[in-house]
């Protein structure tokens, strides 16, 4: 069921106006009769505000202190926030990284520290939480004691922004069941940013999920490019696409994930569109040859499917029909999940990606049945 059917104007608005490298809205833009309290906490919530702004800014007829007017402010003072936040992100990212070589770690950056400043050009339209590191596992224990001597602890923040050590449990549920080390904290003294998280992967993909791909494939063909006066190493854009596809159908479709509602996060998908318009001569074989080898390709083909279908003219049909075919995938796929947390995967009751994604559906909030 969804949750406020009538805001299907707002709801194509925001698509539209969130696509990057061509989302600009016409400047004659119907915008009369809009819910702007809906489309401010979807944008936010969703984390497309800054490119839902930049897109609004171009459409005439916005009057001198009107709610249009407002809505405007809110959402050019997202890419003002994103901006400064990334800045200071990006610099910690090139500090961390150089410490990281010149220790001989490999090490790549991913998601936004390369997103926000290489791919979507503008480091205030892409939001960033933290600093994403990929290493390959045998080095981990040395990165950690790395962030732990430039200050990082391992934990979580609480509300008023202290650390909060791991439990034992906690910690071992780490060590077994997921891909990454704890996120490490530290301040940093900013008021836009109180503390810098740094989350350190060595797998893209869970260990449940009976996916693999070694992490010296990735780093070996990794290469650097120039950010905030430093270098920063980056997967090739076939790996890179495959990160964030691996990211993407693990967030949408395990259960832990889906109840803290990070399965409706549009960016991710304009993080699709994003790499793949920047990259006009992406290799698409090459990326499924990749995802075959390791297992992955329901995984690519769970994000670059739904991609297309929010965002049309994004991934080309025959790819598409190609990994399908290689992973037998039937057509009900894209509407699993669970898949990894139960021996049976569920169905959500929605069956298009737009509706679930502005949808209120969870994980026992709706009637489910095994697919």
């Amino acid at each position: 069921m969804s949750a406020r059917p009538e805001k299907q104007r707002e709801k194509e608005f925001i698509l539209r106006a969130s696509t990057p490298f061509g989302g600009d809205l016409a400047a004659d833009t119907d915008l009369d009769g809009f819910d702007w309290g809906f489309v401010l906490d979807t944008v936010f919530r969703h984390r497309v505000a800054a490119l839902v702004g930049r897109s609004l800014a171009g459409v005439r007829g916005i009057e001198y202190e009107s709610r249009r007017e407002y809505v405007l402010d809110a959402l050019l003072g997202a890419h003002t926030l994103n901006e400064r936040r990334n800045r200071l992100l990006v610099a910690e990212a090139v500090r961390l990284v150089g410490l990281l070589l010149g220790q001989g770690v490999q090490v790549a950056v991913r998601k936004g520290a390369y997103l926000a400043p290489a791919v979507y050009r503008d480091p205030g339209l892409r939001p960033m939480n933290d600093i994403d590191l990929f290493v390959d596992r045998a080095a981990a224990q040395e990165v950690a004691a790395l962030l732990k001597a430039e200050g990082y602890l391992p934990g979580r923040i609480d509300t008023q922004n202290r650390i909060i050590p791991l439990t034992r449990r906690q910690s071992v549920f780490w060590n077994v069941h997921v891909n990454n080390l704890p996120a490490h904290h530290r301040p940093s003294g900013d008021p836009c940013l109180p503390s810098i998280a740094v989350d350190v992967c060595w797998d893209l993909f869970l260990p449940a999920s009976g996916v693999r791909l070694p992490a010296r494939r990735l780093l070996d063909q990794a290469s650097p490019f120039e950010s905030d006066g430093g270098t920063l190493p980056v997967f090739r854009p076939e790996h890179f696409l495959l990160d964030v596809a691996a990211h993407l159908h693990k967030e949408s479709t395990t259960l832990r994930y889906i109840e803290k509602g990070k399965h409706q996060r549009l960016l991710q998908y304009v993080d699709i569109v994003a790499v793949v318009r920047a990259n006009p001569d992406l290799d698409w074989a090459l990326l499924t040859a990749v995802a075959a080898e390791a297992g992955a390709l329901r995984n690519v083909y769970f994000a670059l499917a739904n991609a297309e279908r929010l965002f049309p003219s994004t991934v080309p049909g025959e790819v598409l029909d190609r990994i399908a075919a290689d992973g037998a995938i039937g057509r009900d796929f894209l509407h699993e999940y669970g898949g990894i947390d139960l021996a049976t995967p569920l169905r959500w009751a929605a069956s298009d990606i737009a509706e679930r994604l502005f949808s209120d559906e969870r994980p026992g909030a709706t009637s489910q049945s095994p697919v």
